[in-house]
């Protein structure tokens, strides 16, 4: 995992957008974070829908199920508006019961709005180990989200 300063990893990160697409740079934020995958999600009534994946440990998985909202940590995104992060989720109160609670150990996503602002996604980082989420991980997250905002439509 490099840590690499905002200064340099956002303009990098526009650039592989720009020329390589959204894998491209699912992988690049991955590979700036200790989580294992980074995924873009929609929204599709109560279903989650994987738009684009990326797994660091197989890269040559490009997508993953799509799973009932409340069936993962993106509901929070969606229920608040708002980033969502858990560290350690067996540990975390606010997910007792969850589903995923025993394998999905931790997480970080932000909502991915539309141009006119309405949310239609998260972009996440995950993984199945506890970990932590830095805050330059989610300045990057929510970057990527910025960078999206025309993918809505």
């Amino acid at each position: 995992m490099a840590r690499i300063p905002n200064s340099e990893a956002i303009p990098r990160l526009k650039d592989i957008l720009e020329r390589e697409g959204v894998r491209a740079a699912l992988a690049y934020i991955n590979s700036l974070s200790s989580q294992r995958f980074t995924a873009l999600y929609r929204f599709g009534g109560k279903t989650l829908h994987n738009v684009c994946f990326y797994d660091r440990e197989n890269p040559a998985v490009t997508t993953c199920e799509d799973i009932p909202v409340t069936a993962s940590y993106c509901a929070f995104v969606r229920d608040t508006g708002s980033q969502f992060a858990t560290f350690d989720a067996p540990e975390d109160e606010r997910l007792r019961g969850h589903p995923k609670q025993a394998t999905v150990r931790s997480y970080c996503g932000v909502p991915l709005l539309d141009a006119e602002g309405r949310m239609f996604g998260t972009v996440c980082h995950f993984d199945f180990a506890p970990g932590i989420i830095h805050p330059v991980d989610v300045e990057i997250l929510e970057c990527m989200a910025g960078l999206m905002r025309n993918y809505g439509r």
